[in-house]
């Protein structure tokens, strides 16, 4: 799996996600959001979550050489899409989850993107965090806010 990003100091890694991380994805993923789906009486759904596996990029996010997370894009016509960002509970709030989202605005900028869009159940408490990293509400559903971040190129 290829190295895409790199901080030496906090011994991160993001690397290319491959079939084999489905499974780890998949639960991460179910793991971290079965309160939220609880909450606002929706369903798991693990063939859409593995459906979505095959269109988007999928990374792995790795600190000293231990899988932690994983993050999820897709491309719309002139933003990048922040499908997933799921890190193992322990590994948030220090400050790895703002390493990846900073390094999702520059791979949209590389790309041509204006913006970087994502939607965040409204309970969570990540929201903090993409509103201090410039995020703004641009719409919503009953249980999740619509979020978007428009780059300077």
């Amino acid at each position: 799996m290829p190295i895409v990003a790199r901080l030496a100091s906090k011994q991160l890694e993001l690397r290319v996600a491959t079939d084999e991380h489905l499974t780890f994805a998949r639960e991460l993923t179910r793991s971290n959001m079965q309160s939220y789906y609880r909450q606002y009486d929706l369903t798991w759904q693990p063939a859409a979550f593995d459906a979505e596996w095959q269109v988007r990029d999928s990374y792995v996010v790795e600190q000293a050489g231990k899988t932690i997370g994983f993050l999820g894009l897709t491309r719309g016509s002139d933003y990048l899409y922040l499908r997933d960002i799921q890190l193992i509970e322990a590994y948030r709030s220090d400050g790895v989850g703002e390493w990846v989202i900073t390094w999702v605005e520059k791979q949209a900028r590389e790309r041509g993107c204006r913006s970087v869009r994502l939607k965040v159940f409204k309970r969570n408490p990540a929201m903090g965090l993409y509103l201090r990293l410039g995020y703004r509400h641009v719409g919503e559903e009953p249980a999740l806010f619509w979020m978007e971040r428009v780059l300077t190129l």
